[in-house]
Order: structure tokens, then C-alpha cells, then sequence
């Protein structure tokens, strides 16, 4: 192989590794991480720095007490790309942690949680 074409494959497979490697991360949520409402949340909302597959994405709440609650199976937000959303059942005051996992397109999966407070 002439040296200009490996040079070539080396210089566009170094600049395509990143993507290679880039799994779905979230980047804004509904309720906001640390964010205290003033009454129970009828939603949860997930966004992503790429596009999820909402048919395999899992949202759990788990409160500080221990107690598990199952959001209703995400669906795909059709007004912000790369989000999806789910209906939660109606939380007590108290904190909760919201447990997600997501697989993106690359079909990677990723995890990740976050907390927030439901105010008496």
C-alpha cells in the first residue's frame, strides 16, 4: 500500500474513532437533577446527545426508603429529538431517584440516575 493512502485510512480512521465509541449520555432531564417540585410529577422526560431506542429503554424510581415504582414504558418525545418520555405513577413527598437505562443507536447500552425531591 503507497504511504499517501495509509495516511489517508490512519488520518479518517482516527477522526471517525470518536463515533466509533460514543454511546447515548443524558443531557437534560424533567424533573432536573436536584430539582424540588412542588407536587408529584406526571412524567418523566430523558434527553440524549443522540437518538435512543425507546422500545429498550427502562425508567425505574426508587425512593429513599427503598421503595421501587415503575415508570410506564418510555416513548419517543415527539417534540424534542432524541428524547423520550414516561408516565410515572403519583409520587409521595419524599426523594426519589430516577434509575434510567437507554440504548442508543449504535445499540450500546448505557445507564445512569439522578435525584430529585417531591416538596410536602
Amino acid at each position: 500500500m503507497k504511504t499517501p493512502l495509509r495516511f489517508a485510512l490512519a488520518t479518517l480512521a482516527t477522526a471517525l474513532s470518536p463515533l466509533a465509541i460514543a454511546h447515548a449520555s443524558l443531557v437534560a432531564s424533567f424533573p432536573a437533577k436536584g430539582q424540588t417540585l412542588t407536587g408529584s410529577p406526571s412524567e418523566i422526560h430523558l434527553t440524549f446527545n443522540e437518538h435512543v431506542e425507546p422500545r429498550y429503554c427502562r425508567i425505574k424510581l426508587v425512593s429513599d426508603a427503598g421503595k421501587n415504582f415503575d415508570a410506564d414504558r418510555p416513548v419517543a418525545d415527539k417534540t424534542t429529538p432524541n428524547a423520550i418520555i414516561a408516565a410515572v405513577p403519583v409520587l409521595k413527598p419524599g426523594t426519589y431517584s430516577a434509575r434510567w437505562t437507554a440504548v442508543g443507536g449504535d445499540g450500546h447500552k448505557t445507564h445512569g440516575d439522578f435525584k430529585f425531591t417531591v416538596a410536602k
